[in-house]
Order: C-alpha cells, then structure tokens, then sequence
C-alpha cells in the first residue's frame, strides 16, 4: 500500500525537483565580465587655408535670337508670278534682292490711265492761263483806271484747274508707286524664317508674304542674379545717352553645342536692359556676335536662331579671400573647422560667389584656419577627431586629396 502512494505521487516529486534544481542555477549564474572598447576619434583630412586673389567668371545662358525680325507684307494685289528660289525657309538672301513679283498689266494699265488724266488737266490749265492773260488785255483795252477783279482774271478757274493737274499729277505717282510695289525687294541681307505663299497665289493688299530676319548679327538675352551682378562692373546708363555707349565693355565667350560638338564664338556686350525681373530678381544684358552665318576656316557651323547656349564673362578681380571646395560647405553656409586641439567647430561663413566646384568666401574664415574636406554626416562642436593629413587647392582640384574618403579610423 505504501509503494502504491510512492508511485502515485512521483511525477509530482519529480516536476518539484526540476523547478528546484533550475531556481539554483538561475540563482547562482556566472557574472559575464565586460570588455571596454575605447571610443577612437574620426580621422579627417583638412586643408589649411591662406587667402589669394581671385577673379571671377559669370556664367550665364541663354537663348540665340535674330538682332531684327519681321513679316514682309504686299502692298497690292494681284497673282504672284515669280518667286526666287531663295525664298524657302532656311534661304539666304542679300539687301534688294528681288524675292517675290506680282502681276503688273493692272498697274501699267493705271499709269497710262494716270498719265492721259494729267495730261487733259494740264491742256485745262493752260487753256485757263491763256483765257486769264486774254481777260488782263481786254480790261486794258477798255481804259478802267482801278485793277480787275479775281473773278475778271478768271483766278478761280486758274486755281481749279491748278489744282486739276495737281491731283493727276498725284496720281500718276500713286500708279507708278503701286508698280513698284508689286516686285518685293529684301530690305536687308538675311535669311527666310517662315514662307507664307507659294507661286501662283492671289494675294490682296497688307497678306503676310514672309516672315524673314537679319543674318549680319545676333543677339543673346543673358540672365543675371543679384549676386552674379555684384561681381561684374556693369555701365550706367543715362537719360539722353547714346544706346551704342554701352557696347564692347566686356567680351564674353560664347559656347554651344552643335552636332555633338562644342563650338565657340566671341561676343560683346551690347545693352543691359533696364528692369529687374520681380519674381526672379534677375536683370539681363544682350550680348551680340557679329557675322554668325559667315563660312571660316575653322569648320565651326553657324550659330542658328532659337540655339541654346552658353556664356561667360570676366568679372571684377577679388583680393584676400578664401577659395574653399563646395563639398565642405553644408547647410546654410556651414564649415567645419579643427581648432589647434583638434576638435571640430563649426562657423558660418558669408560666400561671395560660387563658382564650378568651389565656394568664395571673405568673411568668416582667417588665415591659418584648417577647413575638414572630410565627409562627417554628424559633426557636433568639440568633438574630438584625428588629423590624418594637410591638402592644398591644388591637390584637391587634381583629386590627389582624400576628401571623398568618409571620416573614420584611417590607417
């Protein structure tokens, strides 16, 4: 009896003594020690800064546009007869080339008309001059002591028919002008922008015939901000002054890329316009390159209407300022300096102006100060870091300096 109460209640006993034996060791576990991994500072690189001169290149783009443009209108009407072969888009043609003729017999026709009415009006008029002289003589014949009257001279009649010969003299001028008119000439040397009849056409008086532009020069609208305007020298311009006293102040190197090549040319500038723009706060100069379409030796291709490009002028020339790379600029104008502890502070600085990958700057830098060109995507002030060595501009233009290389434990 007593061995069947053991048996009954041993999984109890042994369920207790697991939970016992596991209590014990949770109770009594080792103590893992702990190693210390000592915090090792960032290593970086800096460039110690020493100020220089610096001049400036603005740079700029815009789009090539005709110096002048506009639609040739007939001024008569009538069949058009001929047309040059020149007159297709894309055609050159020089100052008082015939372009386009209108049918004549109308206007030849209204000039004998013109020519037969002035004719019979001066036939009138000398016969009224004759009349006039023949009234003087008989009034003197007569003996009358007080002098004719306008109406015995036959005045009147003299200025009617005057004013006869006058008119078909008018006339005439108005027919031999409208024959003119019916060759359109060139008014300049240029080029067919668009072509808006073809032969054969009817066209009426004021029709839009060609719409053409001039080809001895284009123009090129150049934007420029606030800040790229505080580095060019740009002229003054006056009520009463000559539009001209603005032009070859400054050359500027035109660009364009055309057929898979870059092209140059050599502009001046021209104007600068007068108003800021209010949403962009930009201003615009023109620049003019002469002779665009003129073949050279050089192989370069004209510079077309609409082209887009690009510009570049010379700016004013800058002493004791800082050229700093734009990588090591963050935020808002932010550096990184190490101090003489090696320690991370950070500035503000004031950049003067921005040019391909550097950063100008003349206030908020020294001599002597170590800029971090490291990448440091969290930087705090007075973090303590490694300076793993010294670079100059130069080396960080020819890409000899580790700058791209993350801050971290360098060997």
């Amino acid at each position: 009896m007593h061995i069947k109460s053991i048996s009954k209640n041993l999984p109890l006993v042994v369920i207790l003594l697991g939970v016992g034996i596991s209590l014990l060791i949770l109770n009594h576990e080792p103590e893992t020690k702990k190693r210390s991994h000592p915090k090792k500072p960032l290593t970086v690189e800096v460039l110690t800064l020493e100020p220089q001169d610096w001049s400036s290149r603005i740079k700029t783009q815009g789009v090539v546009e005709p110096r002048t443009m506009g639609v040739l209108n007939s001024r008569v009407s009538g069949d058009v007869v001929w047309m040059s072969d020149q007159l297709k888009p894309g055609g050159f043609f020089e100052k008082d080339d015939l372009l386009l003729k209108i049918e004549q017999i109308d206007y030849e026709l209204a000039i004998k008309s013109a020519s037969a009415e002035l004719a019979e009006a001066q036939f009138i008029f000398q016969e009224e001059q004759a009349q006039s002289k023949q009234a003087e003589l008989n009034w003197t014949r007569m003996g009358r002591s007080e002098a004719p009257g306008a109406l015995v001279l036959r005045k009147p009649q003299l200025a009617k028919a005057s004013a006869m010969v006058e008119s078909a003299r008018a006339s005439l001028l108005r027919a031999e002008l409208d024959l003119k008119r019916t060759l359109i000439k060139a008014p300049y040397a240029g080029r067919v922008l668009e072509q808006y009849v073809d032969f054969g056409q009817f066209v009426s008086s004021n029709t839009e015939l060609v719409k053409v532009f001039a080809i001895d020069r284009v123009e090129v609208r150049l934007p420029l901000s606030e800040r790229q305007r505080e580095q060019l020298v740009l002229p003054s311009f006056y009520r009463g002054d000559p539009i001209d006293k603005q032009q070859s102040i400054f050359p500027i190197r035109i660009q364009a890329r055309i057929g898979g090549q870059r092209h140059e040319w050599t502009g001046v500038l021209n104007r600068v316009e007068g108003s800021v723009s209010l949403d962009t706060r930009q201003q615009y100069i023109v620049a003019v390159i002469e002779d665009p379409f003129e073949r050279n030796n050089i192989g370069r291709p004209p510079l077309e209407i609409g082209q887009y490009i690009e510009a570049e002028l010379l700016g004013k020339s800058n002493k004791d300022v800082f050229v700093i790379p734009r990588s090591a600029v963050h935020g808002e104008n932010l550096v990184m300096l190490i101090d003489k502890d090696n320690r991370i502070q950070r500035r503000t600085i004031t950049p003067l102006a921005e040019q391909d990958n550097v950063v100008i700057v003349r206030e908020g830098l020294a001599r002597g100060d170590r800029l971090c060109i490291s990448y440091i995507p969290f930087g705090a002030n007075n973090t303590l870091v490694n300076v793993a060595s010294n670079s100059t501009m130069q080396e960080v233009h020819k890409g000899k300096s580790k700058k791209n290389i993350p801050a971290g434990n360098h060997k």
